[in-house]
């Protein structure tokens, strides 16, 4: 009697094996049906690119890890890379200053890389959200916009213009100031990472490699240059906590009104 139990049981298991695989083949053939594949790597159309973002800061870092990982065949052009000649300065360029050197390798970078990624602006932002009883806040509304653009190297503009916001809610509590502000350090951390994923996938867009190709044809065709992106202020080095906004700012100053 047992035997027969035990035989019964492992062919019921079979069948729900059977059955489970059955499923799931279906799912994936009728997923294969309507287009649908999964999403893997997808490389940059250029095979050098120059980044804004400053190296030295967590952001600037992530967005160049995220394009290695994304486009490993793409070469970063980096500032540190460069080494320059005496041809490279002019009459003017005083060759011993070192912010004159920096310009010069900057402007010598973004010449050598075939396209540029550009930061435009970095804003970030935080608005009292709630008040208590006793006008104290009870919580903020953190915002981060970042705004960039993809250039070739004759600035035409691959990508215009593009601004991407994260936004995050942040409890407050006058007692635990500093507690507070190391939660909005984090908070913003996390926000600068799903931007820069959002970063990738803009710049991976087959509209992105439509644009680079008729770039690159009007170049060969040696076609009159179209409208070419302005200049971007330079960014400063500035490490990312030192520019988030202060939860506590000083008497008179108060970031935006509650609303």
């Amino acid at each position: 009697m047992n035997v027969h139990k035990a035989l019964n049981a492992s062919i019921t298991q079979s069948a729900a094996r059977l059955g489970r695989w059955a499923l799931l083949c279906l799912a994936t053939c009728m997923l294969s049906a309507c287009g649908f594949k999964m999403q893997g790597v997808t490389p940059l159309p250029f095979d050098s690119l120059f980044i804004t973002i400053p190296a030295n800061t967590q952001f600037g870092a992530d967005v160049r890890r995220a394009i290695r990982a994304a486009s490993p065949n793409t070469k970063l052009i980096e500032v540190s890379d460069i080494t320059l000649t005496l041809a490279d300065f002019t009459e003017d360029d005083d060759t011993e200053d070192p912010r004159v050197i920096t310009r010069v390798k900057r402007d010598k970078a973004m010449k050598i890389a075939q396209a540029q990624l550009v930061q435009v602006a970095e804003i970030r932002n935080t608005r009292q959200v709630s008040l208590n009883a006793q006008g104290q806040v009870e919580e903020y509304e953190l915002t981060l916009r970042f705004t960039f653009r993809l250039v070739d190297s004759r600035r035409q503009i691959i990508l215009p213009d593009t601004t991407l916001n994260a936004v995050r809610s942040l409890p407050f509590d006058v007692r635990f100031v500093q507690a507070k502000e190391g939660e909005q350090a984090t908070l913003f951390k996390d926000m600068q990472r799903s931007l820069v994923a959002r970063i990738v996938r803009r710049m991976t867009a087959p509209e992105v490699a439509e644009r680079w190709d008729l770039l690159k044809s009007q170049e060969s065709q040696n076609a009159e240059l179209e409208f070419t992106a302005p200049d971007a202020p330079t960014v400063q080095q500035i490490p990312g906590p030192w520019q988030n906004p202060s939860l506590t700012p000083l008497p008179g100053i108060i970031n935006s009104a509650p609303q």
